[in-house]
C-alpha cells in the first residue's frame, strides 16, 4: 500500500516513478528501504485513508513518511527511503535530485 501512496503523491506533484527524460533515458525510483510499524488492527473491508509527506529531501534519495488511519484510528505509520536514478539503455545509476523534480516534491 505504501508503494501505491506513493504513486499517487508522485501523480499529484505531476510526476512519476518511471519519467522520460529530455536528455534520453528515464528518471525513476528504485525503493532502496521500506519499514511499517503497526498500531491497530484494520478489519477486512475497512477503508483506510493514507497521508503521504516527504519527511526527508536529500541530493540524491528522498524518504516518504505515511500514516494509515481508518475513522480516526491510527492503525499504521511507515516510510520508504527511494533513491533518484537514471535507467538508460538498462543500466541505473543513481543522479542528483533534478532541481525541477525537487520544487515539485517540497510542493511548490
Amino acid at each position: 500500500m505504501m508503494e501505491a501512496a506513493e504513486h499517487e503523491f508522485l501523480r499529484s506533484r505531476g510526476l512519476s516513478v518511471m519519467q522520460a527524460q529530455d536528455e534520453g533515458g528515464h528518471l525513476t525510483w528504485p525503493r532502496v528501504s521500506a519499514s511499517c510499524d503497526y498500531h491497530a488492527a484494520a478489519r477486512f473491508e475497512d477503508q483506510l485513508q493514507i497521508a503521504v509527506w516527504v519527511d526527508h529531501l536529500g541530493g540524491k534519495s528522498v524518504r516518504y513518511r505515511f500514516e494509515f488511519s481508518c475513522q480516526d484510528r491510527r492503525i499504521a505509520t511507515g516510510q520508504l527511503t527511494a533513491v533518484c536514478c537514471q535507467l538508460s539503455d538498462g543500466h541505473l545509476q543513481s543522479v542528483a535530485i533534478p532541481d525541477a523534480v525537487r520544487s515539485k516534491l517540497k510542493g511548490e
